[in-house]
């Protein structure tokens, strides 16, 4: 066989790998649609339920730190500590306020949604290389 008949022949072998990865990357879109949907359902559901919780806690705690400030101002009212206890209620509130923004910045995108897609996409990429 000479070198052009051989060079051929890698470019058919590979012609026909690609053929034959197509056919199996169609078969699977199936399965990563199904895999999609239901990863879609289940962090859908858990993102509703997490945030009805963080609602319930923000608006519980609202009335804590609300009738913490009145308790305070009440506690200071016939002495001459009612102004600076008024502006310590105010401080507590703003650093509860900072506090809850630096919370919330700190956490702000480590979760990572669709992992059972993604990692499914991965080992068909590596079986793809594999077999090229």
């Amino acid at each position: 066989m000479s070198f052009l008949g051989r060079q051929e022949a890698r470019v058919l072998e590979t012609l026909q790998k690609t053929r034959q990865l197509s056919l199996i990357a169609l078969d699977r879109l199936g399965d990563y649609i199904a895999l999609l949907r239901i990863e879609l359902k289940l962090q859908g559901r858990e993102l509703v339920l997490q945030l009805v919780g963080y609602a319930v806690a923000a608006l519980l705690g609202l009335f804590v730190l609300l009738f913490l400030g009145i308790a305070i101002i009440v506690s200071f009212w016939d002495s001459e500590y009612r102004a600076l206890a008024a502006w310590f209620v105010v401080l507590l509130y703003a650093g509860g306020a900072g506090a809850g923004i630096a919370l919330a910045r700190q956490h702000t995108g480590k979760t990572a949604g669709l992992n059972t897609l993604r990692e499914e996409l991965k080992r068909d990429v590596a079986l793809v290389k594999e077999s090229l």
